[in-house]
């Protein structure tokens, strides 16, 4: 008898406990399963954030598409060629592209002119007096010269350009293609391949036409560099010196 109602009490208690863990483990459970929903509820937010963002980047998208469809459908209109030529002897403008002949002037009676680092010279087109670093170690001339646009003109290639003369002094312009080079550098063991045009160049008494290639050089003090292409055989330079050539204003 006291054998039986030993095992009764024995089993109520294990009943008991067991009720008591399950109990336990349900509120858990509960707990994780609130925090799940809190967390699922924070991702819904995101999500609905991120929509309401992609919505609006693709009106965005929309807008500038339309305004580019715009602008594809109006018609190209090219600025009038800069032609602003100086009278200078032996010197003719001739072809409807400006292009005067190849032709150099040394009317100082010598045969080379002596010249320092740095020197004043005058661009045509368009006529402005600029200042250049004499560069012997350079192979080709180079202009600073930005936003280039590039296209077709008579069959042949031009660009269009932004010669830069200062922070607040630049000129459209626009230059047949004669060809492109590739100019390498320390900063740029690749290269850099750059449209070479022709510009008509007053240094002292030197007059000619010349080639330059355009590169942006704003971030360099000269605007211009000449190099061996217009000084070989026509000048001689003096390092120590600086503008020992003066333009003549008359001929501006």
């Amino acid at each position: 008898m006291k054998l039986c109602l030993k095992l009764t009490m024995a089993l109520t208690l294990a009943g008991c406990a067991t009720i008591e863990q399950q109990q336990f483990a349900l509120e858990a459970l509960r707990e994780e399963v609130q925090a799940f929903s809190t967390e699922l509820r924070g991702v819904e937010d995101a999500l609905s954030a991120l929509g309401g963002q992609v919505r609006e980047f693709e009106q965005a998208v929309d807008v500038r598409l339309a305004d580019l469809d715009n602008q594809l459908a109006k018609p190209i209109e090219y600025p009038t060629p800069v032609c602003e030529f100086p009278e200078l002897p032996l010197v003719e403008t001739t072809s409807e592209d400006c292009e005067a002949p190849v032709e150099l002037v040394i009317d100082n009676g010598s045969d080379k002119l002596l010249v320092g680092s740095v020197e004043e010279i005058r661009l045509t087109p368009p006529g402005v007096e600029i200042k250049a670093r004499i560069d012997t170690g350079a192979n080709s001339s180079s202009l600073n010269a930005t936003d280039l646009v590039y296209f077709e003109r008579d069959g042949e290639d031009w660009v269009r350009f932004n010669l830069i003369v200062t922070d607040e002094d630049s000129y459209l312009l626009e230059r047949e293609v004669r060809r492109f080079v590739r100019v390498y550098s320390q900063s740029d063991t690749s290269g850099d391949r750059r449209p070479v045009v022709r510009m008509r160049v007053e240094l002292g008494n030197i007059r000619g036409n010349f080639e330059f290639n355009l590169s942006d050089r704003r971030h360099l003090e000269h605007p211009v560099i000449l190099g061996r292409n217009l000084l070989v055989d026509l000048v001689v330079v003096d390092v120590s010196e600086e503008y020992m050539n003066p333009l003549d204003e008359d001929r501006g």
